[in-house]
């Protein structure tokens, strides 16, 4: 049983799903009353600027409002960005996120695969380096790494934005899991950016709003900017999203104490799959990826239990998983189903 992406719940009934990284406080609720107080807009067409909303995120991002370009969350940009873009030769890690490779190859790409191998952890290391040239157009890299949870040391970013700026490659970092890390700004390509650089980043996990659909990209290019923005349908921002984002923006406490629980809940259930001899590997976002027996998933599910199988992520193979991390209630449930999967 392999799913596309985690969170894929509507085929079962009565299931606790660890499949889908979602922050576990749920929706902010202030967020909630922004939807409800703002229901009636669904009869008028949205701003397809998102005019208010990119005020709000240019403060929050310290740039120009005309370097912000949302979208119908994460998903919708990486695609706007290679039809925007046309690149005809790109350079994507494996494991990682596998809509980078899904638009690409929209536009006949050649797609080159960096191993990130398991041996190093599935770090991103200097090894990259070697392998972009100047023959690339663009890069994909995510930090932290979906499904690995790992983050990219400062130093790569750094010397990966240099050798991009130098061969004219246009760098995507996508950040849509940063929001869940501790002193992010020390981790973040903001500290390297120049005008070759796109950041993605989402309301979806952070502010557990999958259904609303709103992300957004920040470019250090204003024409880069322009040409997403000229990409994909018109309206791409539906009302409701706009209002959820600038009340989302506001809410510095809820990520504060998102940090504060995910943090400390992740390190309790690695702790808990280390002593069933299940073999963890070093994350920084509200996941973990072990490996452990093949046929898992399954038997999880029969539980009552969905957790993600990641052999159908590049460069995975069967007896990988990962599993979100939620309140201490839920990964205790988690836990004692787990130990009897595994241990018997």
């Amino acid at each position: 049983m392999i799913q596309q992406h985690g969170g894929n719940i509507l085929q079962y009934e009565n299931i606790l799903d660890f499949s889908a990284n979602i922050n576990p406080l749920g929706i902010p609720e202030s967020v909630r009353k922004a939807i409800i107080a703002n229901i009636d807009c669904i009869e008028k067409y949205p701003d397809p600027d998102s005019t208010e909303l990119r005020k709000k995120l240019a403060v929050h991002e310290g740039v120009n409002a005309e370097n912000i370009v949302c979208g119908n969350g994460a998903d919708d940009l990486i695609f706007r960005i290679v039809h925007a873009l046309k690149p005809q030769k790109a350079l994507v890690c494996a494991p990682s996120f596998s809509e980078y490779s899904r638009a690409l190859s929209e536009v006949n790409c050649d797609i080159c695969e960096h191993e990130l191998t398991e041996s190093s952890g599935f770090a991103v290391t200097e090894s990259i380096l070697e392998q972009l040239d100047s023959t690339y157009d663009i890069c994909f890299v995510c930090t932290p790494n979906n499904p690995t949870g790992q983050l990219i040391a400062p130093e790569i970013l750094q010397k990966l934005s240099q050798k991009c700026l130098k061969n004219n490659i246009i760098l995507v970092c996508d950040e849509c899991f940063m929001g869940f890390v501790r002193n992010s700004e020390n981790y973040t390509i903001r500290n390297f950016f120049n005008d070759r650089c796109i950041i993605l980043k989402a309301f979806t996990k952070l502010y557990a709003t999958p259904g609303i659909r709103l992300g957004y990209a920040v470019c250090d290019s204003t024409e880069i900017a322009d040409r997403l923005k000229n990409s994909g349908q018109f309206w791409n921002v539906s009302s409701l999203a706009q209002k959820v984002g600038t009340a989302a923006l506001d809410e510095a406490e809820y990520v504060r104490k998102t940090i504060e629980i995910i943090t400390a809940e992740r390190r309790f259930l690695a702790s808990e799959l280390t002593d069933m001899g299940a073999k963890i590997f070093d994350s920084s976002a509200n996941f973990l990826l072990f490996k452990s027996h093949t046929g898992l998933c399954e038997k999880m599910l029969a539980e009552g239990i969905l957790i993600r199988d990641c052999q159908n992520f590049s460069r995975l193979s069967a007896g990988f998983y990962r599993i979100a991390v939620r309140t201490h209630d839920k990964n205790l449930l988690l836990i004692n189903v787990l130990r009897r999967c595994i241990n018997g």
